[in-house]
């Protein structure tokens, strides 16, 4: 097994625990794209799906009604596994079906989520057992003989320690390695915290693409905010500006501004040395540049407990924004978050926050926080898990995304 090694095949889906719900609906849109496939090129579905002697006899019974066949191909996408949790808290997994000469994709996430093993016994998954998890699940799918182990994770919890500092250690690195000395041929996420960490992966054994997240962010803004071109030329190229929230995150709120076309803001904070509280928040900008009455966006890869977010927020108040947005890819709410957004919202400091689903809140928390806006990715991931088990290009999905040309290509095809 290994990814220089190129073989089309028949493609299956497997959830670990927290992704069930969005393997489901990528599943949904694969099965969608194939069958349309097939019904374009008057191909035998059965073929486009590998399907084998026993499956084709299944299939002829759900060809008569389309959505009886959408859901036939969603359960020959989707596989399942069976969990067992050993009294001193270890967790073993296995696989349900047979995942033979299959091009596999491992969903993970470092959410925490909680599992019903066949003792029907509810454990509830913490990152460390998360991450033991996927190790586990490699495993098994090494003694099961399948053609490619894909690894799409949603949720990347160690991308935030990605250096060693002094003699310490550096968890992204070792994950890395793991996965590697577990037979992953290939790592899928979506937006790293930071790029640099790339390098930690062996390349020569573990193939990875790093997507554009920013980019589903930016089409849910131009979908949901702008709609139009007119829209476009006369409020948003004249009202608003995308910010970073801290001088880190400069790189990633400039993509934003380069794709809309509009002036970039740059924060800058002086911290405390000793209480790392902090004590100043500078806005950098060109001094004709007005904030009063403009529209704000400030755009980050992730918010966590919402400590820095609440200053910027309150920064740009009181400068007289008219509007003060949050847009990232990765929203964890970490406590004190959820109080805290909620307290600007009140004060009417902030207005929306937009997330992806890589990372979904409960039905509860979006109830009680309704100024928040999801993102949809799976629709993308279903391309890219297709693309990718075909060997095509997924080059359009590394493209910086230039918002007047997205807007004229969605104008058109309303």
């Amino acid at each position: 097994m290994h990814h220089f090694i190129f073989s089309r095949g028949p493609i299956k889906l497997y959830p670990l625990p927290g992704t069930e719900e969005y393997v489901a609906k990528v599943a949904r849109w694969l099965a969608g794209n194939l069958l349309k496939e097939a019904e374009k090129q008057k191909a035998d579905l059965a073929e486009i799906l590998y399907l084998d002697e026993d499956e084709i006899v299944e299939l002829d019974k759900h060809l008569g009604n389309r959505e009886d066949t959408l859901e036939f191909i969603v359960n020959t996408l989707t596989g399942h596994f069976d969990y067992f949790a050993h009294r001193n808290g270890a967790m073993e997994v296995s696989l349900k079906e047979s995942s033979r000469k299959k091009d596999v994709f491992i969903f993970h996430t470092f959410s925490p989520a909680n599992v019903v093993d066949y003792n029907k016994k509810e454990v509830t998954l913490s990152l460390s057992d998360q991450e033991i998890l996927l190790y586990n699940t490699l495993d098994a799918f090494l003694e099961a003989k399948c053609d490619s182990i894909r690894i799409f994770e949603l949720n990347l919890g160690q991308a935030r320690s990605d250096r060693p500092k002094g003699r310490g250690s550096c968890n992204l690195r070792t994950f890395f390695r793991n996965i590697t000395a577990n037979g992953a041929d290939h790592i899928m996420m979506y937006q790293i915290h930071s790029k640099k960490s790339l390098i930690g992966i062996d390349n020569r054994l573990t193939a990875y693409d790093n997507l554009r997240g920013e980019a589903l962010l930016k089409k849910f803004i131009l979908r949901e905010y702008v709609k139009s071109l007119d829209y476009y030329h006369d409020v948003v190229k004249k009202d608003w500006l995308f910010s970073s929230v801290d001088a880190g995150g400069k790189e990633f709120a400039a993509s934003f501004a380069k794709s809309f076309d509009v002036p970039l803001l740059v924060v800058d904070k002086r911290r405390n040395s000793l209480t790392n509280n902090i004590e100043e928040v500078t806005i950098l900008k060109p001094d004709s540049l007005s904030i009063k009455d403009k529209v704000v966006f400030i755009a980050d890869d992730m918010i966590d407990s919402g400590g820095s977010i609440v200053d910027v927020c309150k920064k740009y108040k009181e400068l007289g924004a008219k509007e003060v947005n949050v847009a990232v890819v990765y929203g964890l709410f970490s406590p004190p978050a959820e109080e805290r957004l909620q307290k600007l919202v009140a004060e009417g400091v902030l207005n929306k926050v937009i997330i992806t689903d890589l990372v979904t809140p409960s039905d509860e928390f979006l109830k009680n926080n309704p100024y928040i806006q999801i993102a949809d990715t799976t629709y993308t991931t279903a391309r890219v898990v297709q693309k990718t088990s075909q060997g095509q290009s997924l080059g359009k999905y590394f493209i910086a995304l230039n918002a007047e040309k997205y807007l004229t290509k969605l104008n058109k095809n309303d």
